[in-house]
């Protein structure tokens, strides 16, 4: 089996050589700091990027394909230095203030402002970032990914959660009962990016795989109520469900980290098939997830902090019994619940992608195998 063929079978339930073991930038792969570490303790320099990675641990990733939207102005910023921190200032009026060098240490910044802060913000985003025209190399993409041998993965956006990203969490929930009318445009305006500019990639490329993303859950469950859910996002997600399955696309997948349980129903509701990662800080459990929804897809539900040095003694009781019984229920990709922390240990790591391995039935990689 190809890597497309174990996909599919995963997805609909059936048997499969082994099982994949997936790995995505934010999900499974390492963060950059953490790869300099790796490569100081034994890692090949040569392995730097998604693809050498997932050789070298014997993970499989998806093909993946963008949008037609192009040419929008961008938004500008300037970067000044206080004592220890950058701060970060952009002309829509936002500011952040993060760690020199964060990209390498992975610090949460300090979101001091937001690019909206009302319907007059609102618009000026909106120009700052609008695409202005559809790229037209589409036919190239049409014929790459014409004989692909693993699933192809396109972005739909999101909804509540990119406006919780535009404004910062406490406008947004204020925004459901203050000004319900700037949100719904808001995601209005997501749904027709969405209709314009990704909907006639998926009707041409046909992908496997939609991918959606909200990070709208944090560490008790969903921020907003279901009934806000039904009336301001469900709509997009039922337009994403309908343009996959009319393309034939197998997974319909929210990135989704926090507590789901509550959020996977609402899913299930729209036509959503799919979620990941399912944080382990917050109690998702797949062997549960899977005895509530029987057909649901799952994907994630491995703890990422015990490949960090010193944690390798939480490996086994972490992969066993959960991620066994999981795979026995089907539908289920075993993976990182996030992407591995600059603390990860190369030694750790091995050990725990070791026992992975042998779990899923496979012998891939080229890492040095360690009980």
């Amino acid at each position: 089996m190809n890597e497309l063929e174990r996909f599919k079978a995963v997805v609909h339930f059936e048997q499969t050589d082994y099982w994949p073991l997936v790995t995505m930038g934010g999900l499974g792969f390492i963060h950059r700091g953490g790869l300099q570490k790796l490569h100081r303790e034994g890692l090949p320099e040569a392995v730097n990027d998604i693809e050498t990675w997932c050789r070298y641990w014997g993970q499989c990733t998806f093909d993946r394909c963008g949008s037609l939207g192009t040419g929008a102005p961008g938004i500008k910023s300037e970067k000044t230095v206080v004592g220890e921190f950058e701060i970060i200032r952009y002309e829509t009026g936002a500011v952040t203030r993060q760690v020199l060098d964060n990209d390498m240490r992975y610090s949460m910044p300090d979101f001091q402002e937001f690019h909206v802060r009302d319907r007059a913000s609102w618009e000026r985003y909106k120009q700052l970032t609008t695409p202005t025209r559809k790229r037209d190399n589409l036919a190239e993409d049409v014929k790459r990914f014409s004989a692909r041998q693993r699933p192809l993965a396109i972005a739909a956006g999101g909804t509540w959660g990119v406006v919780r990203n535009w404004m910062g969490p406490e406008r947004a929930l204020l925004a459901v009962y203050d000004d319900p009318g700037l949100l719904r445009d808001m995601v209005a305006y997501q749904m027709g990016v969405f209709e314009e500019f990704t909907v006639p990639v998926i009707e041409r490329l046909r992908p496997e795989v939609i991918t959606m993303w909200e990070d709208f859950c944090y560490n008790h469950g969903m921020l907003i109520s279901p009934s806000v859910f039904r009336e301001f996002c469900a709509p997009f997600y039922r337009r994403v469900a309908e343009v996959g399955r009319a393309c034939g696309t197998d997974l319909m997948i929210v990135d989704c980290d926090g507590k789901v349980d509550e959020f996977i129903a609402l899913l299930i509701e729209c036509g959503i098939n799919g979620c990941w990662p399912l944080e382990q800080v917050c109690g998702n459990d797949p062997r549960e997830y899977r005895r509530r929804h029987p057909r649901f897809i799952l994907a994630g539900g491995i703890e990422k902090e015990i490949a960090n040095s010193g944690n390798g003694y939480r490996i086994e009781r972490e992969l066993s019994p959960k991620v066994t019984e999981a795979l026995k229920a089907g539908g289920y990709f075993p993976m990182f619940d996030h992407a591995l922390q600059v603390d990860a240990d190369f030694s750790e790591l091995c050990r725990c992608m070791t026992q992975l391995h042998a779990i899923c039935g496979s012998d891939l990689g080229e890492f040095p195998r360690r009980r």
